[in-house]
């Protein structure tokens, strides 16, 4: 019998991407929902769902690991800061998401916001970003398997409690709401 192989750590620029993707598919996805399934609700829903999952946990390794990271070795120069994503614009539209009934045809404009806050960084990113962070020497394997353990920590773990903006407790990991109607799975 063959010896199990642990599994392949990803650099954390390839993480990123991989995210960048899954994120992407998502938004087409509810987009042809959206297109395609008037009276049908749930699909939208369980897309609004892994989209806000999905940006939470790309938004913590983001803040938690990459960014600290970047900063030490690219500095606080404007260009740098530039490229990074608009997170608080991005934990707004969720907590909108977070407080809609599911089905509310609301949800449609603000998952159009959250693609027109995400899809401009994500597309600039690899260019940008990821190219700078190459050219200064970042170890993107040691910071894709800090990323990597991360992602397997259990949401409670990496989130605490903060007053949400209707009066709601949340919980949120740097400002992050916890997964809650929309987050279910």
């Amino acid at each position: 019998m063959r010896p199990k192989c642990p599994p392949r750590v990803r650099d954390a620029l390839d993480q990123l991407l991989l995210d960048h993707e899954q994120i992407r598919k998502l938004l087409r996805q509810y987009d042809q929902l959206r297109l395609t399934d008037e009276p049908g609700a749930e699909g939208r829903a369980e897309r609004v769902d892994e989209l806000c999952d999905a940006l939470s946990l790309l938004a913590h390794l983001e803040e938690g690991v990459f960014y600290p990271a970047v900063r030490r070795v690219l500095g606080r120069t404007a260009s740098a800061q530039a490229t990074f994503c608009d997170h608080a614009r991005l934990r707004g539209l969720i907590a909108q998401l977070d407080e809609m009934p599911p089905g509310d045809r609301a949800c449609d404009a603000v998952v159009a916001d959250m693609g027109d806050c995400v899809l401009p960084w994500m597309n600039a990113a690899p260019v940008e970003l990821f190219v700078a962070v190459r050219l200064a020497g970042l170890d993107t394997l040691a910071l894709g398997r800090e990323m990597a353990l991360r992602r397997r920590e259990p949401p409670t773990k990496r989130l605490k409690p903060v007053p949400g903006p209707t009066g709601s407790t949340w919980l949120a990991a740097s400002g992050w709401p916890q997964p809650g109607r929309l987050a279910s799975g």
